[in-house]
């Protein structure tokens, strides 16, 4: 048994220690926080190669972005309630998740004063909403290659940990 760094683990959760070699970037953009590695496999052990990330950035961010739009769209002060900032941050997370499957999604919310809003979110939309966020990530991506000494090119696997890299324009922009 041995104690392995979470970039690796991941790289070995997705059989990536079964090759030979080969440079994996493992990128990490979880509910509150990002992080990416670089690794370099040789003969079935990992090295790790640099890391970066951004400790204020994450899924949640996505989420509230997302929130701070439907708050706009449905016409809801800046100064919402916390039960209502829950249940808005909750339909903004499940926005996010429906649209890594479809074009568009219905928006229904309950707003304080018991009336309700309805709209629709498209993904071209959504996508826009939350690409400064992404390119906040690529900014840690280009420091972990630098420090790694390693072109994009020679990137042989990318591993896409965390719920927020299901978005396709996360992909998209990954890719």
């Amino acid at each position: 048994e041995r104690i392995i760094n979470e970039p690796t683990a991941a790289a070995v959760a997705y059989g990536l220690d079964r090759r030979s070699e080969g440079v994996i970037a493992v990128f990490d953009l979880g509910g509150g926080t990002f992080d990416i590695s670089i690794l370099r496999l040789n003969k079935g052990v990992f090295e790790v190669l640099s890391t970066a990330g951004d400790s204020a950035l994450g899924g949640d961010d996505m989420d509230r972005a997302v929130a701070e739009w439907m708050m706009e769209q449905a016409g809801i002060a800046d100064d919402a309630d916390h039960k209502q900032m829950r249940r808005l941050m909750r339909d903004a997370c499940a926005a996010k998740e429906a649209l890594t499957g479809a074009d568009s999604t219905k928006l229904k919310l309950e707003l304080a004063d018991g009336t309700h809003w309805e709209g629709e979110l498209s993904r071209a939309q959504f996508d826009k909403i939350v690409e400064p966020l992404i390119r906040k990530a690529l900014v840690p991506c280009r420091r972990a290659l630098r420090d790694a000494g390693v072109d994009s090119g020679e990137i042989d696997e990318v591993v896409m940990v965390g719920g927020s890299t299901r978005v396709p324009r996360v992909r998209e922009m990954v890719g």
